[in-house]
């Protein structure tokens, strides 16, 4: 967690258990069993203290919001494809997802909404890899199809002409500014 006091985990058996990280216990202070696959992302919130969010594998395919203060399901979403990795950005109350299986999509939602604010396209496999910038501004994803993506996703200081932004500096092929 962003205050260093919980430690999360999932695996290919669908459980969520999240640990004290002051407790010498073997045992797990919630162990969530609500995914019907393997959970295969997992991000805590930046903005929300105790909020974690979990995303199941191919026969899943939700992304799950967890309270940990209270140790409940907050809400669920399907997204109707594999959610390979979780990220939250820093400025905004915002997650990205990246999935597999069927769509190779990456995916922005505005929480607690989760309406989408943003669909990437352009991997031919799945988004195996997410990282956000130290500034939480630019989105990097890796994928199956050995190729790398820098998407400019978060608000900046960026020029508007007309009705889109600019690219930022570099090459069009190394980003891509989506609002």
């Amino acid at each position: 967690s962003p205050d260093g006091q919980q430690l999360a985990s999932g695996g290919n058996e669908g459980y969520v258990c999240v640990w004290s990280a002051k407790s010498s216990s073997t045992q797990p202070l919630h162990k969530f069993s609500e995914s019907e696959a393997a959970v295969r992302a997992l991000a805590w919130s930046p903005h929300q203290r105790g909020l974690l969010a979990t995303g199941g594998g191919t026969a899943d395919t939700c992304i799950r919001f967890w309270n940990m203060v209270t140790g409940s399901l907050v809400s669920s979403l399907p997204t109707y494809s594999q959610v390979c990795n979780l990220a939250w950005c820093k400025n905004v109350d915002e997650i990205v997802s990246t999935h597999g299986f069927s769509d190779n999509e990456i995916i922005i939602w505005r929480y607690p909404s989760m309406s989408r604010v943003a669909t990437l396209s352009g991997h031919c496999r799945r988004a195996l890899h997410l990282a956000l910038s130290a500034d939480s501004r630019v989105v990097i994803t890796g994928a199956g199809d050995e190729t790398l993506r820098f998407w400019h996703a978060f608000p900046g200081q960026t020029r508007r002409h007309g009705g889109g932004f600019d690219l930022r500096s570099g090459p069009p092929s190394l980003g891509r500014t989506i609002r």
